[in-house]
């Protein structure tokens, strides 16, 4: 009687054990299931927040475009269209956001030709420019840019079959965004912050007089003229209520009532 009672409660301690170990190992399989299907809402909400953030930038860039150039199409006159053309960035680029449903977008408009052009400007302009912020770094600083830009432009000969002759000069590394400026070696980074402001990787050699600062017509080379031949639309995009924002770049070209893109670049906020 003594052993059966005894072999009784090992019988149910090892069905307690068993008991206790089941509950550890279903509550571990259940926490695992809940952190996965967080995670995997997260997941996808990012990337709906990332998807509805893109579009609604999209949508930022299509208004402004198509906005300017119905509001130009209206505009012979030239007076008129000038005076237009040198306001868009306080009458078009910044009035707030604009709501689409649950997202949103705002815009900003750039002068492109209100900036010195850094691909275009030679070590001589960029210098000047740059010593009205640090004049001990200005040059070195001028050197190492066009140092970087022109590295790749070599002259490479034209070969035996050339009706011509001669050579031909490979064209000079085409930079992307101010960004990258800050990625050349031997560059003061604190003078490249200073004068981002004045400066431009998207021009195209024309200088909008009525617009450039002082500063940019200290350092500005290239024709002048009187309206910009290059705008620079940043959109912005965004799901009301995520963190994430979507940032379009849309660089367009100027010529009578149309506007021709030039260079688009995107990022993640």
């Amino acid at each position: 009687m003594t052993r059966h009672r005894s072999r009784r409660r090992d019988e149910r301690g090892f069905t307690l054990m068993l008991v206790l170990w089941l509950i550890v190992v279903l509550g571990t399989i259940g926490a695992t299931i809940v952190l996965g299907a967080r995670e995997a809402t997260a997941l996808s909400g990012n990337a709906r927040a990332r998807l509805v953030g893109r579009y609604a930038a999209e949508s930022g860039v299509a208004a402004t475009s198509s906005e300017i150039e119905a509001a130009l199409s209206t505009r012979a006159d030239t007076l008129d269209r000038q005076e237009y053309l040198n306001q868009l960035e306080t009458t078009v680029g910044r009035r707030g956001d604009t709501d689409l449903g649950d997202a949103a977008f705002g815009v900003t408009i750039i002068d492109v030709s209100g900036r010195v052009d850094v691909g275009g400007a030679n070590e001589e302009s960029l210098t000047r420019i740059f010593s009205l912020f640090d004049a001990s770094a200005a040059r070195s600083t001028a050197v190492a840019i066009r140092r970087y830009i022109d590295r790749d432009a070599v002259t490479a000969s034209l070969g035996s079959q050339s009706m011509s002759g001669g050579s031909a000069l490979v064209a000079a590394r085409q930079l992307r965004s101010l960004d990258e400026l800050e990625q050349i070696p031997g560059v003061s980074l604190g003078l490249l912050r200073a004068a981002a402001p004045y400066l431009t990787v998207d021009g195209d050699g024309k200088i909008n007089r009525r617009t450039a600062s002082d500063t940019v017509m200290v350092a500005a080379t290239g024709s002048l003229q009187d309206e910009p031949s290059r705008v620079l639309v940043i959109s912005r995009g965004w799901l009301r209520g995520h963190s994430l924002t979507h940032e379009i770049q849309a660089v367009y070209a100027i010529a009578g009532n149309q506007l021709t893109l030039v260079r688009w670049r995107e990022r993640d906020l």
